[in-house]
């Protein structure tokens, strides 16, 4: 029994020395700094579109062919449409031959209004005669003219039958297929401007003054995991009556996965401006459902609770009085410390 004892011992010896002989922990550290911001809160949002079109015909026709592709981002310019002009085409045929058959009333009355008009001076015609043959050709003329005008328009309905993307935009839904009829006025797809993506938030309405339109906030889609910086664009000054909230509208970057109404965290300011302590958020460590931080003091790794209270892109704010400017706080190998744990800090 002694033996066993004292080989335990050896054991558990052997197990601190090494232990103790494990080279202190590698981190990388970021200074903590000062900056004014506002405190903000998180408050969920939706994605979606300043500019939504219903694209439709001008004209009547039946779907030839359609390169609508719900999701697809198109150009300004490109054809998402086209309608058959087969009809349109024959009847510029007939206008045409319509056109070489008053020509050739204009050239016969013409020349008779020319030979009349000679004898008319001499006082060989009678006037009335004259003046029917000068009126029937400027009949003819307006004819022409007519014919003309009618086919300029069915050209018009010809380039009318390619519908096109007004915008750069991305396509939400498509509501006709090939072979179906269009009419003037009804929607062959839904078209979302590219350059006007923006998340909608409800706001309290005490919130108004400190949401200011140019300023940044700070947002995240969680189901993509992406980040955005967005720009206050402006707020719909309605409020509404139950819940005293307004629409606050975020102005952010188009990017290829985005899904109008899908959910987005928004940090909206809830104060004036005042200094806080900015940290970097890879410094965050959770624990027990708190937020805690590591510096380094003496060679070893000290665990320091924060109070969050304002989030900036990559920095939180901070306002706990046991976190200074200038301090250290770890951002890369936090995950694997643990409190008095000697560290060494290197570059990244």
């Amino acid at each position: 029994m002694k033996t066993v004892k004292i080989i335990l011992m050896l054991f558990f010896s052997t197990l601190a020395a090494s232990a103790f002989a494990q080279p202190p922990a590698k981190v990388v550290v970021a200074k903590v700094f000062e900056k004014e911001v506002s405190k903000t809160n998180q408050i969920i949002g939706v994605t979606d579109f300043d500019k939504l079109s219903g694209i439709s015909s001008e004209i009547s026709g039946l779907i030839e062919k359609q390169s609508v592709v719900e999701g697809t981002l198109v150009k300004k310019g490109d054809i998402l449409v086209s309608l058959n002009t087969d009809f349109i085409r024959k009847s510029i045929e007939i206008m045409k031959k319509q056109i070489e058959q008053v020509d050739i009333k204009i050239q016969n009355t013409k020349k008779n209004l020319n030979r009349y008009e000679i004898l008319f001076k001499k006082d060989a015609a009678s006037e009335k005669v004259y003046d029917d043959l000068s009126d029937t050709y400027k009949a003819l003329m307006k004819e022409k003219e007519i014919i003309w005008k009618n086919m300029e328009k069915l050209d018009l309905e010809i380039k009318k039958s390619l519908i096109r993307a007004p915008f750069d935009g991305l396509i939400l839904e498509r509501y006709k297929n090939e072979g179906e009829w269009l009419s003037p006025g009804i929607p062959v797809c839904s078209l979302a401007s590219a350059d006007d993506v923006f998340v909608r938030v409800a706001v309290s309405e005490e919130l108004v003054k400190y949401i200011r339109p140019g300023e940044q906030i700070s947002l995240t889609i969680h189901a993509l995991e992406k980040e955005f910086s967005g720009t206050v664009k402006n707020f719909v000054p309605i409020a509404d009556l139950q819940s005293k909230t307004f629409q606050a509208k975020i102005s952010i970057p188009y990017f290829k996965e985005i899904i109008k109404n899908m959910s987005a965290t928004v940090n909206v300011p809830v104060s004036d401006k005042m200094k806080l302590k900015m940290i970097k958020r890879a410094a965050l460590v959770r624990f027990q459902e708190k937020d805690f931080v590591y510096t380094v003091e003496d060679g070893k790794a000290k665990m320091l609770p924060v109070s969050i209270v304002a989030y900036e892109g990559e920095y939180i704010g901070v306002d706990s009085p046991n976190i200074a400017a200038d301090m250290p706080a770890v951002i890369d190998g936090n995950d694997r410390l643990r409190p008095d744990q000697p560290v060494e800090v290197v570059e990244k």
